[in-house]
Parts: structure tokens; sequence; C-alpha cells
């Protein structure tokens, strides 16, 4: 504080008057430029350690994988969709669980565009490109891997569904598919849910 003494009385108090109205507008155009007081201590460099640093986005990794590195599942190898890809084999039989497993996915994720018959007027298409008809020839002509990678990669107007749709989902979605197309073959579906033990043992076995 600035020596006052030798100033007469009044000069001191004309001082000090002036003092606090300096000092009320820095307060006025402190509050006016931040609009609470976090903001406002956050403009002191003192303060901004925890500030200032990487913003991750919701979701977002906070670190990029070294390169080269391998997930704990395992990695995937990206199929060629110019390819036929005949040489991937369905491992899944289309049994009655696989056909409702797909039904649900496909319920799930496709139904929207691709409609519930797959005739491509699904709820989205009216907004939308409309996509292929799944019951067309040209769609019955894809092999099984064709339509795996679609589902796993993506294509054109086709989204990437292979972080979402996984492992062998995805061979049930064919199998699925295959069904609205008409093409399983004779005896497909003819596998039960198991019956339960208790129906096996019948009404007179020993519990």
């Amino acid at each position: 504080m600035s020596d006052l003494r030798g100033v007469p009385a009044y000069g001191r108090a004309g001082v000090r008057a002036r003092g606090r109205v300096v000092a009320a507008l820095a307060l006025t155009l402190a509050a006016l430029g931040c609009t609470t007081l976090d903001k406002a201590v956050g403009k002191v460099p003192w303060f901004t350690t925890m500030r200032d640093q990487p913003a991750i986005r919701p979701f977002e990794l906070p670190r990029v994988p070294p390169e080269g590195s391998v997930p704990v599942t395992g990695r995937e190898d990206s199929l060629d969709l110019l390819q036929d890809l005949r040489n991937i084999v369905n491992p899944v039989r289309p049994d009655s669980a696989s056909l409702a497993r797909g039904k649900l996915v496909f319920d799930q994720y496709c139904i929207v565009c691709h409609g519930p018959a797959g005739h491509g007027d699904g709820t989205v298409v009216a907004k939308f490109v409309p996509p292929p008809d799944l019951t067309a020839d040209p769609t019955k002509q894809r092999s099984d891997g064709y339509i795996y990678a679609m589902i796993k990669q993506g294509r054109g107007i086709m989204p990437r569904y292979g972080d979402k749709v996984r492992g062998a989902d995805r061979w049930n979605v064919v199998n699925y598919v295959r069904q609205l197309q008409g093409l399983l073959p004779a005896g497909a579906q003819a596998a039960a849910p198991a019956e339960p033990a208790a129906a096996r043992r019948g009404a007179g076995a020993p519990r």
C-alpha cells in the first residue's frame, strides 16, 4: 500500500475512494467476463494445472493402441468384397436356434432399412437411399461369405456392423437372410430345442 503520510486527510480519503472505485470496476469487469467463480479462477495460470490437458470425448479411448498390437479377443482380417468369397464356409447350421437368433439380430439392426421381409422397405427408406432387395436374384446369387463380409465391413450405403454384430451372430443373420430368400435346403429347420430332462424321464420316473 502506498504511503499516504504527509497527505492531508481529505486527500487521503480521496485516494482511498478512488482505490475502491478501481477495485469495484475490476470486479465488475471480471464478473462480466466470467459468469462463475470457477471460470474466473480458471483464468489464473497457477490454477490451470488440471485444466490444460487432453480432452477425451465420450466413448473415445484415452490412448491409441500401439502399432501392431492385437486385441485380447483376437484380430479379424479384412475381407475383400470385390471377390466372390465362396471360400468362406458358413460354420453355423441353419437350425431353428440359429434362425431364431438371426431373426432377433436382424430385427434389431437390419429391419429399419431392409424391412421385415428383406424387400428394402424399412421405416427409414423414405428419408434415405433405398437398400437393395435381399430377396432379389442378385443377392440370392451372393455367397454366404459375401453376405457375412457385408455385415462385418459394410460397403457403399451399407454401414459397417462388425462392431455390433459379432461372432456367430453374423452367420445367424446370414442363415435368416437365406430363409427370407427361400434358399434353405429341405429340413434345415428340422432341429428342435432339446426336450427338458423331466419330460424325458416321464411322469412315473423316479426323481
